[in-house]
């Protein structure tokens, strides 16, 4: 929803320092993990080394102490995504596919899991191994048909971007134009700095 600028950056990097003052050893990590998830949507390779490393420490946090757990499998998601990013894809498509089913099954398909699938298929997609494509569309249809109440954005405008990527993946170029350019009315309607961001990119 947002984009992860400098300014951001910032005030997160600011809420760490306050955070590790504080004396609570998961306040830290949970700061750890926002400014994680940042870097990892930031444009250089340091910042996005530094995400992941941060990412893997808050997991190994959570892990340990067996608090948030709930929160781990989306933590594991992105720490595979920039895996994926330096070429391990098979290793970590492997972690995305584990983390993402325990999302499901957990109920929270309609909550993390709603990124995590988007980050699942769209690694799948890049990698197009036999299989992938299929293995993508299956994940959609399955995050598209969960029962939600109307309105539910957060999913509806990532499907919108996964169905533009899928079309693309199928080589049908209508379609892609065609979910592509309602994945970036529905960004810039709402507001979504980062999805907006994305949907330009595909443009």
């Amino acid at each position: 929803m947002l984009a992860a600028d400098d300014r951001a950056v910032r005030e997160i990097e600011d809420a760490l320092v306050i955070a590790e003052r504080a004396g609570n050893d998961m306040a830290p990590a949970f700061a750890r993990m926002a400014l994680g998830v940042a870097l990892v949507h930031r444009y250089t390779a340091a910042e996005r080394d530094r995400g992941q490393t941060l990412l893997a420490e808050v997991s190994d946090v959570f892990a340990r102490d067996a608090h948030n757990l709930g929160d781990r499998p989306l933590v594991d998601v992105y720490v595979a995504r920039e895996m994926a990013r330096r070429d391990a894809h098979d290793e970590a498509i492997q972690l995305m596919r584990a983390s993402t089913e325990r999302l499901v099954r957990e109920g929270q398909l309609l909550a993390w899991g709603v990124a995590a699938t988007g980050v699942l298929a769209q690694t799948l997609l890049d990698r197009g191994a036999d299989g992938d494509v299929a293995e993508a569309e299956a994940a959609i249809e399955r995050l598209a048909v969960a029962p939600a109440d109307e309105g539910l954005v957060i999913r509806d405008i990532w499907l919108l971007r996964l169905r533009a990527l899928l079309a693309r993946a199928h080589g049908d170029a209508a379609a892609y134009t065609e979910f592509r350019n309602r994945y970036r009315d529905m960004a810039k309607t709402l507001g979504f700095e980062g999805h907006i961001a994305w949907a330009e990119a595909m443009s």
